[in-house]
């Protein structure tokens, strides 16, 4: 039996076995373990902070003008004389020069939008200001709070040292709701409304009853009626 040894001297890619969890260890001459294997690449002249504060405007592309050829134009006018590849299109543009004629305003003219008078002109809606965070950060409001707080307790010291003086309390929403149903229930208590008529259909208002005491003499309740009479 060959031994682990004598595997890996002989440099036979069959023989030589791995590790579990491990690579396959090699059979050819490699360099030391830190040397960098692939291409070197120079670094970049402009990096990400370079990029970030730095902009670019975009540059619209110049419109075709006078001095371009009409190449649609040229192409159906070879396709008449039989031109069948590139190489007789080549040959045959050498003699023909068509410029391209602009085209005119179809059907009714653009109408004139307010960016067009004015470049600076922003269309949307405008949204809020920016937070002042300069503010925010240095505790302006914090500070203005504390002010206003500071006074209104001051006021209220200055008010209940003041020998004479009377002193507001503040209701709340429903304590001034119950004292409005209170002096509402005494309002009604006081001058109470007149009854109101039990009503009736205006055919039956003059219509008196025919029922009597002495015709419910007659009847087998009668007795109990007497009583309670």
């Amino acid at each position: 039996a060959m031994s682990e040894e004598y595997r890996a001297k002989t440099r036979n890619a069959v023989l030589v076995k791995d590790e579990i969890g491990k690579a396959k260890p090699t059979i050819y001459d490699l360099p030391h373990d830190h040397h960098a294997y692939g291409r070197s690449e120079p670094p970049d002249a402009e990096g990400a902070r370079e990029v970030v504060s730095s902009w670019a405007s975009h540059v619209p592309r110049r419109k075709p003008g006078l001095e371009c050829q009409d190449f649609r134009k040229l192409n159906r006018m070879a396709a008449v004389d039989g031109v069948a590849n590139a190489n007789q299109l080549k040959d045959w543009r050498t003699t023909r020069d068509i410029k391209l004629v602009p085209k005119g305003p179809e059907g009714a003219l653009p109408k004139v939008i307010p960016s067009d008078v004015i470049p600076s002109f922003a269309y949307g809606k405008k949204s809020r200001p920016s937070t002042p965070i300069h503010s925010v950060i240095g505790g302006h409001y914090a500070r203005e709070q504390e002010q206003v707080l500071a006074s209104i307790y001051q006021k209220h010291a200055d008010e209940k040292d003041m020998p004479n003086g009377k002193r507001s309390i503040k209701l709340t929403l429903a304590a001034r709701k119950n004292i409005m149903n209170a002096k509402s229930n005494r309002a009604l208590n006081d001058n109470p409304p007149p009854e109101k008529e039990v009503w009736k259909m205006s055919k039956f208002k003059n219509v008196k009853g025919k029922m009597s005491a002495e015709g419910l003499g007659r009847a087998e309740s009668a007795p109990t009626l007497q009583q309670v009479a």
